[in-house]
């Protein structure tokens, strides 16, 4: 009997839950919502500077302030709004990555504002390949 109850609470729970793409209920404060928390740049031609974009929308209802965004890597520079988002209002976060170190990268963009939650973080990863003329002997 225990066990039913808890299976049936964690259901119930888990359909009112609040997931990237959803709009939460009843708000009454700035709710930054992402399209997405991972971003996939695939294969990059070292050598040049690639760009990438964070799409944002306030989903709560009050205006919504993006007071800094920092990337983990100086490979990595990040450039936002500095204007108030109104409710329901879409923005755009670029950012340039510099492809100088060849391989593998996982890096994060971290978004500050006054929305809720205050802090969110956007996963970059890709890979770096070396350029044609690179790969001539």
């Amino acid at each position: 009997m225990l066990k039913t109850a808890i299976i049936f609470l964690v259901i119930m729970f888990g359909f009112t839950g609040i997931s990237a793409g959803e709009k939460p209920v009843n708000t009454d404060h700035p709710v930054l919502q992402l399209e997405s928390r991972e971003i996939d740049m695939g294969q990059l031609v070292s050598g040049g500077r690639v760009s990438g974009e964070i799409h944002i929308t306030n989903a709560g209802s009050k205006d919504l302030l993006i007071s800094r965004v920092r990337s983990s890597c100086g490979l990595m520079i990040p450039i936002w709004p500095d204007e108030p988002i109104a409710e329901g209002n879409e923005v755009v976060i670029r950012f340039r990555y510099n492809t100088s170190r060849l391989g593998p990268f996982n890096r994060n963009i971290i978004i500050h504002s006054n929305g809720h939650p205050k802090t969110h973080v956007v996963k970059v990863t890709g890979e770096v390949i070396p350029s044609r003329k690179n790969d001539e002997p």
